[in-house]
């Protein structure tokens, strides 16, 4: 790795660090330094992290720049969006609707989306575990070029849906995994049809309310509302590009949440101790299909992709399983990482399209349990 270029003015705003606190100042020290690198390595303008074990907030720390223009610092309660690990929270909220005996996940999904593409081939439980086979509508060229360019003019999640239309399935439901963004449009339809409110009004009750995530929203637009926010940046060509602001619709069930490391940390302790849905249905919601392999590998120490489940992908990495997702947009990359047997989390949120938090994520595991980076 690159030397370390100024490194103490990567620190900005307000660490937050835990009275009796399990981690040594040399671990911090080596967390730290890992950030710092991912920032002059990757091309980060801003990065925020979070350790917690248990929901109790360990150490946050903010890195660069939340706001190039303005030269604002990221701070430890900076709100990034998240991308993807929004599934997760989609995935809750369905299995919320399960509990209440108003879903059954082996029902066809045309029972409460009469309109749904395949509708009636495939299943709910098969939209969660991603094994629909249904067409991802970020396959439409000119939709993904509009993102991409920052000039979409927002879609509702019915048009999105509409583009997967008359195109046939990859593959028969149930018999493979293959990551799709409509599975998740999908299920945030259900929530919305079968409990009779949008979407993000029914997170927002169910979900942020009761767990105090007070930092968490549904966004509307790539830049989050509030004071304390991160603005997303392409970097190329040797300089960091601001992602104008536009519509998040076309993310909608499937990517528009946003959160700090405070809030992850809080609704990683929340969801796996059954405070989000019962732990019968965690157990369920953290349970691969058997029968099916996301990826192959003869690593058994680490190997990050052993299964999907409803927002959630199975691993193991420092040879102990972890549980994990990461997210993707237009300027931000985040991973929401978790190692359910000490229930140790990993956040870590940046501001450019290219970073790997993924990378940061494990690199602070591996300091956390072996002590080494």
């Amino acid at each position: 790795m690159k030397a370390l270029l100024l490194a103490a003015s990567f620190f900005f705003g307000a660490c937050i660090v835990a009275a009796a606190n399990p981690l040594t100042e040399a671990q911090m020290r080596q967390i730290d330094d890992i950030a710092a690198r991912a920032l002059a390595k990757q091309h980060i303008a801003g990065m925020e992290l979070g350790i917690g074990r248990g929901g109790k907030l360990l150490y946050a720390q903010g890195y660069g720049l939340r706001d190039r223009a303005r030269h604002l610092p990221v701070t430890a309660q900076t709100i990034f969006p998240v991308g993807s690990i929004t599934k997760q929270f989609t995935a809750a909220a369905v299995m919320l609707l399960v509990d209440r005996g108003k879903v059954d996940l082996d029902a066809r999904v045309s029972r409460y989306v009469p309109s749904a593409p395949h509708g009636s081939e495939i299943t709910v439980r098969q939209l969660l575990d991603q094994t629909s086979g249904l067409p991802d509508y970020l396959e439409d060229k000119p939709l993904l070029r509009a993102i991409m360019a920052g000039k979409d003019g927002g879609h509702s999640t019915e048009s999105l849906i509409a583009l997967v239309k008359g195109k046939p399935l990859h593959f028969k439901p149930g018999t493979k995994y293959e990551y799709s963004n409509t599975n998740y449009a999908l299920a945030g339809t259900i929530v919305s049809r079968v409990s009779g409110v949008p979407y993000a009004q029914f997170i927002r009750r169910e979900i942020f309310t009761p767990q105090n995530l007070t930092s968490t929203q549904y966004l509307r637009t790539t830049v989050p509302s509030g004071s304390d926010v991160a603005r997303g940046y392409d970097y190329a060509k040797g300089r960091f590009v601001p992602i104008s602001q536009f519509s998040m619709d076309w993310a909608n069930a499937a990517g528009a949440i946003a959160s700090n490391a405070h809030d992850l940390v809080r609704w990683d302790r929340a969801y796996f101790s059954g405070d989000v849905i019962p732990l019968k249905d965690v157990r369920v919601a953290t349970t691969p299909p058997a029968h099916i392999v996301m990826l192959a590998s003869e690593n058994r120490v680490n190997n990050i992709g052993l299964g999907y489940a409803f927002g959630w992908v199975q691993a193991r990495a420092e040879g102990r399983q972890m549980i994990w997702h990461n997210g993707g947009l237009p300027g931000a990359r985040a991973m929401n990482a978790t190692f359910p047997h000490d229930g140790l989390a990993i956040i870590v949120l940046t501001n450019v399209t290219t970073a790997s938090p993924e990378e940061v994520a494990l690199k602070i595991a591996r300091v956390i349990y072996d002590g080494k980076h």
